[in-house]
């Protein structure tokens, strides 16, 4: 085996930080002894030396004291056991100088096991002279008891090396043929030759060396094999270690993995800002935090006319305001509230604190954001500006559903939009009732059209000066079984967002017509105006639906007044509208503006459209002792040099009729002249001027 292998010693020591790591190999061919098997041979070697000493020591000490009465020359006795003890203390000096060296590394140098050896083998090797000595003068000048005690102890010593030199292979061979075939020498070489024991001599050494020869193989087999199972534990300890550590890599990209997750799941991927599991899962853990007298606030953004941003500039412009938004908005909120992407342009905020504070909290939060969110932002080489509505609500108690307080805020917010946008709105009970009443009139409204519960009123409009009747404005009416009356105001709205609009205004149409022809007005000159949405006008379709309405009922396009509303002028639809309006101007159908001066600034606008007439909004006939009277008075200008003439509405005494008139107005509606009613009354010529009332 290489040494490279090597990791612990024949004991099972762990190897000192300096030696190798072990690898998996093959188990070599017996005969190949490298570094790490030499090394554990030479260990035992120098292990079995001692004990080896100590009995040559007392070999030598018996075989003097049994030599010592027959011997001529004691001196040379003397001599002889005193080189067995110079030489057993130098064989025992050198197994301690070994000892540091063994234990500084598992497996030793190639030169440093040559040296060992050879220290080794020279020691081996001069205890067997010496004894050698010992048994040619025992054999050849000694009594019997003294020749029989030198073979018997070169005997013994040889028998033991097969053990104790097990380890040293070629040591071990010559120091048990020096011990035994000196003996069979000496035999010989004796005046009394004794050739069978000589032989006998031979005969043992040659047994011993088998023996010897097999102690090693059995020897060095043994460790190959502990070195083989200590390899294979090193190797199932490294596995282990190894599975362990990629059990913890697993464990941690499972956890980092898991928290990725987390993330994904909790956060909007545009804006990086919590989604709606987020924030309620952090409203979960937030109600862990708070005291008994603590409470929830949820503010609810939605962004003003976002929309037409995304259809102005693209989607991904419109992703790129939304990612500056809710960074600027995360920069308005404190670290213990939560903001979070509701969806599309809507953004909600909650956060927490002592009831008796957290109103005046939340409205300083809400003003903050807004001055933040409200800055002029600079994106791809366009400047613009964003504003949002915003709605609040509370939850009063910390285990009240959240979600209820975020619905709440977001009807707050719906209600800050319908007063006008960019406003800030509290939530109070009324605007969940208004909610709900507008869902009942949405869910009620598809089955009112089948079951006709809609009616048409008509209210009179009238020339100025004369007061005589020359149209009359259709008006939808709705009575539901279940909601009872409903207000135009409330159906048409839900109409208009539902679309369901187009089918009422197709309806209303209709009706309009069928009346005007079966009252015989036709002949009179009477005609019948009726609003459109703008829905109406954009769907296909439209002008052809009003011609075919006119054909049915046998009514001509000069009876038919469109009353439109400001929307008109909105630049988004302004192409569709445009060709609609001129076609139906082709047709001879007169277009009014309704409501004009609500809405958009349009004065400067008004040659753009065939327009034939504009109504006054009545808030300004309302404010005619105030600033009605500058506005109309303008107006009126404007559209008489355009040729448009003007309606007021909402006329409700004489001296408002007289003013207006002054004004130079050529038409007038209010109850003054008739409320709306289903009747349609008899403009004769001789016919009495309209009352109020």
């Amino acid at each position: 085996m290489d040494a490279s292998i090597s990791s612990t010693d024949e004991r099972g020591r762990p190897p000192d930080a300096s030696s190798a790591q072990p690898q998996p190999q093959a188990l070599p061919p017996r005969q190949v002894y490298d570094a790490r098997l030499q090394t554990a041979l030479l260990r035992i070697a120098y292990k079995n030396t001692t004990a080896s000493v100590f009995v040559h020591l007392f070999a030598s000490l018996g075989a003097a004291y049994l030599a010592w009465p027959i011997v001529e020359v004691q001196a040379l006795l003397i001599l002889w056991l005193s080189a067995q003890l110079v030489l057993c203390a130098a064989r025992l000096a050198q197994v301690a100088r070994s000892r540091p060296i063994f234990r500084a590394s598992a497996v030793l140098p190639l030169h440093v096991i040559r040296r060992l050896r050879i220290y080794n083998g020279a020691g081996q090797l001069i205890v067997c002279l010496v004894w050698a000595s010992f048994t040619f003068w025992a054999v050849i000048h000694g009594t019997d008891t003294i020749r029989h005690t030198g073979l018997i102890i070169i005997s013994a010593l040889a028998a033991g090396a097969t053990g104790t030199l097990a380890a040293e292979i070629l040591v071990g061979r010559l120091y048990i043929s020096g011990m035994l075939l000196q003996g069979s020498v000496a035999l010989m070489l004796t005046t009394r030759p004794d050739p069978v024991i000589a032989l006998l001599g031979v005969v043992f050494t040659l047994a011993m060396l088998v023996v010897h020869r097999n102690n090693h193989q059995v020897l060095a087999k043994s460790l190959m094999l502990r070195f083989a199972n200590q390899d294979l534990v090193l190797n199932l300890q490294a596995e282990q270690q190894a599975l362990a550590e990629l059990n913890a890599t697993l464990e941690a990209r499972v956890s980092q993995r898991t928290t990725e997750l987390k993330t994904l799941a909790e956060h909007d991927a545009l804006t990086d800002v919590l989604n709606r599991t987020g924030l309620l899962r952090w409203c979960e853990q937030r109600k862990d935090q708070l005291g008994h007298d603590d409470a929830f606030a949820a503010i609810f953004i939605d962004l003003d006319r976002f929309k037409q941003i995304n259809d102005g500039l693209g989607h991904t412009f419109g992703d790129r305001v939304l990612a500056e938004t809710a960074g600027r908005l995360s920069d308005g909120v404190a670290p213990d509230a939560a903001l979070c992407r509701w969806g599309g342009d809507e953004f909600v905020i909650v956060l927490s604190g002592p009831q008796d504070s957290l109103h005046d909290k939340t409205i300083a939060l809400a003003e903050h954001i807004r001055s933040l969110v409200e800055q002029p932002m600079e994106i791809a080489g366009h400047d613009l500006s964003i504003s949002f509505s915003a709605g609040i609500a509370f939850a009063i108690r910390t285990d009240d559903d959240i979600s209820e307080a975020i619905h709440c805020a977001d009807l707050a917010a719906g209600a800050a939009k319908r007063k006008g946008r960019g406003v800030t709105e509290s939530y109070n009970c009324a605007l969940l009732t208004e909610q709900e009443r507008n869902l009942t009139i949405a869910q009620s409204f598809k089955s009112a059209l089948e079951r006709r519960e809609f009616t048409v009123a008509f209210q009179p409009i009238v020339k100025a000066g004369s007061h005589r009747v020359e149209c009359y404005e259709a008006l939808c009416r709705w009575v539901s079984p279940k909601l009872g009356r409903v207000s135009p105001d409330e159906f048409i709205a839900v109409a208009e967002e539902t679309g369901d609009i187009v089918k009422l205004g197709a309806f209303v149409l209709n009706e309009a017509l069928a009346r005007l022809a079966s009252e015989d007005l036709l002949r009179h000159g009477v005609k019948v105006a009726v609003n459109v949405s703008v829905r109406q006008l954009v769907a296909p379709g439209f002008v052809e639906q009003v011609r075919s309405a006119l054909s049915a009922q046998r009514v001509p396009p000069r009876s038919l007044v469109l009353e439109v509303t400001e929307s008109v002028f909105d630049p988004r639809n302004r192409t569709v509208i445009l060709t609609v309006l001129t076609a139906l101007k082709g047709l001879g159908i007169e277009i009014h503006v309704d409501d004009f001066g609500t809405g958009y600034s349009s004065l400067s606008r008004l040659h753009e459209m065939p327009i034939s007439a504009l109504k006054i909004d009545k808030s300004f006939v309302q404010a005619l002792d105030t600033h009605g009277r500058a506005i109309i008075s303008g107006t009126t200008v404007i559209a008489r040099d355009l040729g448009i003439e003007i309606i007021a509405e909402g006329v409700e005494t004489e001296r408002q009729a007289a003013q207006l008139e002054e004004l130079g107005i050529n038409s007038l509606q209010g109850y003054l002249f008739g409320k709306p009613s289903a009747d349609i009354g008899q403009p004769l010529d001789d016919a009495p001027q309209a009352k109020a009332g």
